[in-house]
This record gives structure tokens, C-alpha cells and sequence, in this order.
């Protein structure tokens, strides 16, 4: 047994302990002879690794409005809602990713071949995180945005690597920023015959689950230096709420013409009008941005929680 999998072992142990026993985590810490944070590394590794399993059997009647509401208003094929969580903590985003977990092993355990896009974002990392281990290599991952910041270091939320290597997949990564520093630089990247190739099997995606990102300083397109403060600046300038796959849109969820979308080297939302196109997003801070995604009628489903749905519901009865 290698060092991994004693730490599985271990976290299993630690699980079984918490959950099923009832054990708190200084008793955990006693038993197996760890630290209390120790224990707490070991609970979030089984909860990473699908070894917790949780079965509400109760419908939780708001959150169902709320989806319900949002579902018929925007013409979604689903839209599911997860109680609230404190705003910014690792339980909001557990959650959601709990819940999109579900709807992707839904497509990721049939037998037939998938080929599934996705975004990156830490909702879409946490989902794939949720999702149980299997073996289906016949399943084809894409990367729906650059991974590579302009200082060179590699985007630490997209998903495609860890989804491939949980289910034993072909995985296929964008190789390019998700802005780049010009025309120029955009249209050399677009025109490599590596990029084509990943872009087409983009395009024969079934579904694509993607994050919704916000516009302003905590922004993770800014926070992660894909774009420029300047650039930021401009977005803001030009009333930007939100952006998808790095797209920036207004409040009517109309993609904003600027220097900014011309260096965009994802591809044109249009392109994804057939796709199942899923956001796994929530917090009121991101409810401008999601609503504004809904209102674009960019979206086929989505992942939200209550304090988001509440929010965009709040704006809609009061028009």
C-alpha cells in the first residue's frame, strides 16, 4: 500500500469516525494519533475523494420555488438550488459542487462516448471534485478557457485534468491565455493547428459546465492575471457585470464590444447555442452576473444557491 492510499485509508477511518460514529474531532485526533487540523485534513481528503455520501430525504420547498421560478421565467432544462451557506466560505462552494456533481456523473456513467466541455472556476473545481471515481475511457474532456495567466503560471481551477484523471479519460487543454496581449498574438494562436483541433472538439461537446465569473477588483479573471488592471478599468467603464468563459457581459446579458472581447481566445458563445450549457454559480455577490447570463439566454441549466436565486428572483418581481 503506497503513502496515498494509507492517507485514504486513514480519511476513511476518520469519516467513519465523524459520521457514522459521532465522534468529535478531538476524539478523532485521539484514536488515530493525529493533530486536530491533521483531522480536519483527513475529512475534507475523504469528502474530496466521493468517500461521503449524503441522502436528504426531504425536498427543501424555498430552494424548489426559487429554482422553479427561475427555470420557467428563462426557459432552462433544470435549475437546481442548494441552501444558502455563509457568504465566502468553503461549505458555499462545497455545496454547489456537490449538487453539480450529481448532474455531471449523470452523463459521465453511461457507456455510450461523451465528449463534455468544461469552464474553470473554484465551483466547477469543487464538482468535479464531488464526483465519485469510475472507469470510462471512452469519455472525451475539453477545456472551454486558456490556462495559461500572462505571467506564465497555469490556471489553479480548471478541472479537465482532475475530471480525466477521476474517470480515466481523454482529456484535451486549451493551450492559450484567456486574453491575449493583442491581435496579433490572438490570431497566431487561433491559426496553430493544435488549437484548431482542441476548438473543434470543443464544438462536438454534448454539455459544458462553466463558472460565472464577476467584474471588479475580487474578480478572478483579475485576481489571477489574466487581465490587466487597465483592463479591468475598461470593463467598468463600460458597465460590465460579469463575463462567461472570459466573454464580458452588461446587464442585459449582452457580450460587450471592447478591446478586450477582440483578444478573447475562448470560443464565441454562439457557438455553444445546441450545447447543454450549464453555470455553477451562487452568492449574492454573483447574482448581477448570473442574472445577466440568464438574460442573455446563454444558459440551458443552472447550479445556484438560494442567496443568489433569491436575489435575481427579489429583481424580477419588482419589475
Amino acid at each position: 500500500m503506497d503513502k496515498f492510499e494509507l492517507k485514504l485509508d486513514q480519511a476513511a477511518r476518520a469519516a467513519w469516525m465523524s459520521y457514522v460514529g459521532g465522534l468529535t474531532q478531538d476524539e478523532i485526533a485521539g484514536q488515530l494519533g493525529v493533530s486536530r487540523p491533521g483531522v480536519q485534513r483527513l475529512l475534507a481528503l475523504a469528502r474530496q475523494e466521493g468517500m461521503i455520501k449524503v441522502h436528504i430525504d426531504h425536498p427543501i420547498s424555498s430552494c424548489m420555488a426559487l429554482g422553479r421560478t427561475l427555470k420557467e421565467q428563462y426557459g432552462l432544462a433544470f435549475c437546481d438550488v442548494v441552501p444558502a451557506a455563509s457568504p465566502g466560505t468553503e461549505s458555499a462552494t462545497y455545496y454547489l459542487g456537490v449538487a453539480a456533481a450529481e448532474r455531471i456523473g449523470r452523463l459521465v456513467e453511461r457507456s455510450d462516448p461523451l465528449t463534455l466541455s468544461l469552464g474553470s472556476g473554484r465551483s466547477v473545481r469543487a464538482a468535479v471534485e464531488a464526483l465519485d471515481r469510475m472507469e470510462c475511457p471512452q469519455h472525451r474532456f475539453v477545456s472551454l478557457v486558456g490556462n495559461v495567466a500572462r505571467d506564465g503560471s497555469a490556471n489553479r481551477y480548471d478541472a479537465v485534468m482532475l475530471l480525466a484523471d477521476k474517470v480515466g479519460g481523454q482529456r484535451f487543454l486549451l493551450p492559450a491565455p484567456v486574453v491575449a496581449e493583442s491581435l496579433a498574438e490572438k490570431d497566431a494562436l487561433l491559426a496553430q493547428r493544435l488549437f484548431q483541433a482542441i476548438a473543434e472538439v470543443a464544438k462536438a461537446s454534448e454539455a459544458a459546465f462553466i463558472g460565472v465569473g464577476r467584474i471588479d477588483r475580487r474578480a478572478t479573471l483579475f485576481q489571477d492575471h489574466f487581465i490587466s488592471e487597465s483592463e479591468l478599468e475598461e470593463l467598468l467603464g463600460l458597465e460590465a457585470v460579469g463575463e462567461l468563459l472570459g466573454w464580458p457581459l452588461n446587464s442585459r446579458g449582452e457580450v460587450i464590444d471592447c478591446s478586450i472581447t477582440r483578444r478573447v481566445t475562448s470560443l464565441p458563445l454562439e457557438h455553444f447555442g445546441k450545447h447543454l450549457m450549464v453555470a455553477i454559480a451562487g452568492g449574492s455577490d454573483k447574482a448581477p452576473a448570473i442574472h445577466a447570463a440568464l438574460k442573455g439566454g446563454w444558459l440551458k441549466g443552472l447550479i445556484t444557491d438560494e442567496a443568489a436565486a433569491r436575489k435575481i428572483v427579489d429583481q424580477l418581481a419588482a419589475f
